[in-house]
């Protein structure tokens, strides 16, 4: 707003200067538009509202190629399991066939989109609808999972971590590869599967819906969020050194300066 300039001979009266309003850094995700999905999915989209407009935030179409590893994917990763668990409890699968699974990743992405994300997530992420599905993993149904997994252990180990202590430990990351590698089992001789094979993975990602169908989903997310931070960092994130050489040389007075 211009400050008004009195006529000549008139009284100059100070007006103050007001400057325009900044647009919201946020806008772009205000402005939603209505998604077209296809009628066809069977995930329930409400149970992960409010996942679903934070993966639109950290994917924003300008942010999420350069963002991919450290926000966007995990992220998106995090939602799509989350929906995947919370919908176990009224399907009794921790898996969605691969008719599903296409229709419901093509929702998700209508729904991210109309929210300002990305409308090319699944290359930059590297998503594609069989990573809904059990893919080479034996086992996706909730009883099985019950049948062949210590589901209390694994629940003590991850319905609650320390995100710096569990990249430097691994308690929750550890009981979800034994539980991968036991329902891999399945259809094979453990001592045949190495630890990173593609059906123990497949079955991690099992587990992991498990995990998330006992959580709430913010809280799931959280602990999720926390479990793919830790291949960011691929050592224990804070090496702290050995502090009694430092008590030793600077405690009770310095007596050597150039020791402490």
């Amino acid at each position: 707003m211009i400050p008004k300039i009195a006529p000549l001979g008139a009284p100059q009266v100070q007006q103050p200067f007001l400057p325009l309003l900044a647009p919201s850094p946020l806008t772009p995700f205000t402005n939603i538009s209505i998604p077209k999905l296809s009628g066809q999915c069977t995930l329930n989209f409400t149970t992960a509202k409010s996942l679903l407009s934070v993966t639109a935030i950290d994917c924003w179409e300008f942010f999420a190629p350069y963002l991919a590893n450290v926000m966007c994917c995990p992220q998106l990763e995090a939602t799509l399991t989350v929906l995947i668990g919370q919908s176990s409890k009224h399907t009794n699968a921790l898996a969605l066939n691969g008719t599903v699974a296409k229709h419901c990743l093509s929702d998700v992405e209508q729904i991210l989109m109309g929210q300002g994300a990305s409308g090319d997530l699944k290359n930059i992420c590297s998503i594609n609808s069989s990573n809904l599905t059990e893919a080479s993993c034996p086992v996706k149904h909730v009883n099985d999972f019950y049948d062949m997994v210590d589901t209390s252990k694994l629940l003590i180990a991850c319905e609650d971590i320390d995100p710096v202590k569990e990249c430097c430990y691994q308690i929750c990351h550890n009981a979800i590869l034994e539980a991968a590698t036991t329902i891999a089992s399945k259809v094979s001789n453990v001592l045949d599967l190495p630890e990173h094979s593609i059906r123990v993975n497949d079955c991690r990602n099992i587990v992991l819906r498990w995990i998330a169908s006992k959580l709430d989903p913010s809280h799931a997310k959280k602990v999720l969020r926390g479990l793919s931070n830790c291949r960011l960092n691929k050592v224990c994130p804070l090496v702290l050194p050995e502090p009694k050489q430092v008590a030793k040389g600077c405690g009770h007075g310095i007596r050597n300066k150039t020791v402490c």
